[in-house]
């Protein structure tokens, strides 16, 4: 660039865009002051125009400015328009502070310089950067003087911008109306200038201020609209907030799916983008959404790490609100003093703020844990408070869950009366708003009072359309774990559903396959609709790194441990690398739902299909809990039937607890207590002959003449060998073929995918065996492939992760004998060790197996996290989803030796022709005729079907 003539405005727009493309400023030496000055201006509205569409840009163009001016002889508008954009790009940065300082700076040198107007344009952008720093009264203040000067020079554009930045402020003061007012005359300002990207950020704000007052959707229909002509004008910035606020709005109707990607699309676009606070937004509204869904661990590591994030960045609001919802998941969790520590800390940010929905929220929060305690009393008045506070701010959606709050309490102190009122009126104004969680809670409500006034059948149509609608939303979900969190916080209309079913009116039966019904529809669901449905592939590079550092940490703790040294670093990386693996996937997951997707169907088992599925000497027995009554139901091809009051509840789990006490005494092996092993084989017995008598006994008539039982056991019951309950004569698992399935949906998709067949000529099998840490597993790897004809065998360094991936799908039977762990802390990472890593159940549910029978000779392979409905998390449940027919797996440690015994007959049993269940019998027999104590030969069970 030459020395000569002013640069003109196209010249000088020009020389900025070269400008920016270069390495630095030595093509401008040649340039006067006054060209200087045009091309600062110049910089000035690229910094600006990119704000929102380009943030490195922007930071480039202030860089450039900041450079340039150094570079000038003194000249005081070049100074302001460098503070001007260095506080752009400190926006963008989300250095709020740094911003309003060079503003203010921007603004007193043209102020000096007699520049009023454009003194004004600088403090656009201050409201907003007071209004995140949570300084209403000052932005307000900052609006209204700014605003005054703009129509003072007929700047009706600024003024739109004002009159944006307004509703902006309302909004963050929760005045959703005046918001929503400021909004529509910016709107109507930014389009008769014909501002395209201001005219799509008021309609993002007047969307916002309508969901707020609960008009959802002619609030869906401005998003929408806002979000088309964002893509259409390349306004990315402007897509990813529509994607944010359209998933809120979705969350807070229980269309959970959208919600969840829309909240990973707008993460993503922001991360991409480099915007810091908008991304700390993001991250910390996914992490409600997880609350919501009651991913609560997942949940509270996002607040976790949102908290420094919203200090670093001066974002007090977000601080507070964060601050809210911890106290919120602190509580759920049980660690009620960490909660209400949360919760004081919110209010005295939000009071500072002046924040009245904040506090409202507070209100709501603290009235939960007040219920959570046992005290409803307070629970009311806190909710009563909360819903105050809602109410003047125009917040429909806050007050209608302080409402229900409300008519909770009432139940809880007893006045029925009071409850009814309550969640009638919730439910009512739920369904105008068209929100459906605060539906399926008054609907709960409503059955809970009509149950307690004695109108039965009232109780029972609320309960089953509560559950209906829960069940439309749950379909929704795309996976099993948030499926499995979101039912398990659902169970109360499903609980009392099956107390009606058991407990009819007058004095009718009940039908047992009503109760069944009922059972099934709370019982190993997820894993159920999982067998069904296809596992996403994943496009994340990051992911296979994850798992990669973190066999490296399993190897290095390893190592480190058997050296004696200290590990508790080496854990803490290696939990935090769990805790980003799973995060990860479950975010890969979230970005390839789109918005329309639904999964499931039918919440019911077809149970005519399950009868004849089975055979003429079948069974399946499913036991079940209500209150405090075990019972059972035992389908048959014939018919079902419901066995009733087996026993008090309490009294297995005491019965169960015990036995697992004598079974632990060989945990060690036999050495130490060689000699007392005739009485604690006595003892044991004794156990189980209670538990037999419990469990097994009352079930008599309706298992005669059976000769193979499917067992669909409950919570603990899952962790018994019920083939070694002892009836007498000897133990059950002597005259009956035993099997065990999570639930009869998962059975029946067993028995109608059954196993390959394994005497075939060309059955193939795939053997691994890591003798590391388990010295017989080599001997007995080659043991077990030797009575294969097409068998693979791995031993030692090449029993490997990626030898079983390549293998493992196209193998009809698949043996790994190794060291196992079984992870109650977190069972998705129990894990199978070979010699290059850990086979972890959330790695294994990436396999792809051929309905193949998988043999797990390794210690507590069978266990699982037993929580609500039964989910079975854990190894098994892995290989299940990863297509599995059948698993026989272990249920506490085993001894070597005898394991390598056991195995041998299994497999030549099933070579010779044998189902699963019948080999399983035999090899328990043989090795029971050497070693009597049910440690050593009742310790496999199959799971899946015969």
């Amino acid at each position: 660039m030459a020395a000569g003539a002013p640069l003109g405005g196209w010249q000088a727009a020009e020389a900025a865009a070269r400008l920016l493309a270069a390495p630095t400023l030595v093509s401008v030496e040649g340039l006067n002051p006054s060209q200087r000055l045009a091309l600062a201006w110049a910089l000035k509205e690229a910094c600006l125009g990119a704000w929102h569409t380009d943030p490195a840009r922007t930071q480039s163009a202030a860089l450039r400015l900041a450079e340039l001016a150094a570079g000038s002889a003194r000249l005081p508008e070049m100074d302001a328009l460098a503070s001007w954009t260095g506080a752009i790009a400190d926006l963008t940065r989300g250095a709020m502070s740094e911003a309003v300082t060079g503003l203010d700076r921007a603004a007193a040198i043209f102020e000096a310089l007699g520049q009023a107007h454009h003194a004004a344009q600088t403090r656009v952008p201050k409201i907003m950067a007071l209004s995140m720093l949570g300084q209403y009264d000052e932005a307000t203040a900052c609006a209204e003087t700014t605003l005054q000067a703009f129509m003072r020079h007929g700047d009706t554009e600024s003024a739109a911008k004002i009159s944006q930045n307004m509703g902006s402020l309302h909004m963050h003061r929760d005045a959703y109306a005046a918001a929503a007012r400021h909004y529509r005359e910016a709107a109507v300002m930014f389009a008769r200038s014909g501002q395209m990207r201001q005219s799509v950020v008021a309609d993002i704000g007047l969307a916002d201020a309508i969901t707020a007052q609960g008009d959802f959707d002619a609030a869906i229909l401005m998003y929408d609209r806002a979000r088309k002509r964002a893509v259409h004008h390349a306004l990315p910035v402007l897509a990813a907030i529509v994607d944010e606020s359209t998933a809120m709005l979705e969350l807070a109707r229980g269309r959970y799916s959208p919600a969840l990607a829309g909240l990973e699309r707008a993460r993503r676009g922001y991360e991409a983008l480099v915007m810091p606070q908008y991304l700390a937004i993001a991250e910390k509204q996914l992490a409600d959404a997880y609350l919501e869904l009651r991913l609560l661990p997942e949940a509270m590591a996002l607040y976790d790490a949102a908290l420094p994030r919203f200090d670093a960045l001066e974002m007090l609001p977000e601080r507070a609100w964060t601050l809210a919802q911890s106290g919120r998941t602190l509580a759920l969790l049980g660690r009620t003093d960490a909660a209400a520590l949360a919760l004081q800390a919110a209010a005295e940010l939000f009071a500072a703020q002046d924040n009245a929905v904040g506090a409202a929220a507070v209100a709501l929060a603290r009235s939960e844990l007040a219920a959570s305690r046992g005290d409803p009393g307070a629970a009311l008045a806190l909710a009563q408070a909360a819903a105050a506070g809602f109410a003047g701010a125009g917040q429909a959606e806050g007050q209608l869950r302080a409402d229900l709050a409300s008519a909770q309490a009432w139940l809880g102190i007893g006045d029925l009366a009071q409850a009814e009122s309550g969640f009638a009126a919730c439910l009512e104004r739920a369904r105008d708003l068209r929100i459906l969680p605060p539906q399926v809670r008054a609907l709960t409500g409503l059955g809970l009072v009509a149950q307690a006034s004695g109108r039965r059948a009232e109780a029972q149509r609320a309960f089953e359309v509560a559950a209906s609608l829960f069940e439309d939303q749950r379909r929704t979900l795309s996976g099993d774990e948030f499926r499995h969190a979101w039912l398990t916080d659902h169970l109360r209309p499903y609980r009392e559903l099956l107390a009606l079913a058991l407990a009819p009116e007058a004095r009718a039966q009940a039908d047992p396959a009503a109760v069944l019904l009922h059972l099934e529809r709370v019982r190993a669901r997820s894993l159920g609709e999982h067998l069904t449905g296809a596992t996403p592939e994943e496009s994340n590079p990051e992911l296979p790194a994850l798992r990669g550092r973190l066999n490296w940490l399993y190897r290095r703790l390893r190592k480190v441990q058997d050296e004696g040294g200290e590990s508790r670093a080496l854990m803490d990386e290696l939990r935090e690398t769990e805790r980003n693996l799973l995060e990860g996937v479950r975010r890969e997951r979230l970005a390839a739902v789109t918005a329309t997707q639904t999964e499931g169907g039918d919440d019911n088992i077809d149970l005519v299909a399950l009868r004849l599925a089975l055979g003429a000497q079948d069974a399946l027995v499913e036991y079940g809990v209500s209150g405090d009554e075990l019972f059972a139901c035992i389908v048959r091809r014939q018919g079902i039937q419901l066995v009733r009051h087996l026993a008090h509840w309490p009294g297995v789990q005491e019965a169960a607890q015990s036995l697992r006490f004598q079974i632990d005494t060989l945990r060690h092996g036999s050495g130490p207590v060689a000699r007392h092993l005739p009485h604690l084989e006595k003892r044991a017995t004794q156990r189980l002959q209670q538990l037999h008598n419990l469990l097994w006994a009352p079930l008599a008539d309706g298992l005669a003449g059976c000769t193979r039982v499917l067992i669909v056991p409950h919570a603990q019951l899952a962790s018994l060998p019920f083939a070694a309950l002892h009836e007498g004569p000897g133990p059950l698992g002597a005259r009956l073929q035993l099997a065990l399935a999570p639930s009869a949906r998962v059975a029946l998709h067993g028995l109608m995918h059954p196993a390959p067949e394994l005497a075939a000529a060309q059955a193939r099998a795939l053997v691994l065996g890591e003798s590391t840490q388990l010295p017989q597993a080599g001997s007995e790897a080659r043991h077990v492939a030797s009575l294969f004809r097409n068998s693979v065998c791995l031993i030692d360094e090449a029993a490997t992760l990626e030898a079983l991936r390549a293998e493992a799908p196209t193998a009809d039977v698949i043996h790994l004998a190794c060291h196992a762990q079984f992870r109650s802390d977190n069972p998705m990472f129990s894990a199978l060790h070979l010699r290059d890593g850990a086979v972890t159940a959330e790695w294994l549910q990436g396999l792809s197996l051929n309905q193949a029978v998988v043999v797990l000779s390794a210690c507590e392979t069978g266990l699982a996290e037993q929580g609500q409905g039964d989910e079975m998390v854990g190894l098994v449940r892995a290989f299940l989803v990863a297509g599995a027919s059948r698993v026989v797996a272990a249920l506490w440690p085993v001894d070597d030796a005898v394991t390598e015994a056991f195995m041998g007959t299994f497999y030549r049993e099933l070579v010779a022709g044998a189902t699963g269940a019948s080999a399983l019998q035999r090899a328990q027999g043989a090795v029971m005729h050497a070693h009597p104590h049910p440690y050593y030969w009742a310790g496999f069970v199959l799971q899946g079907g015969w």
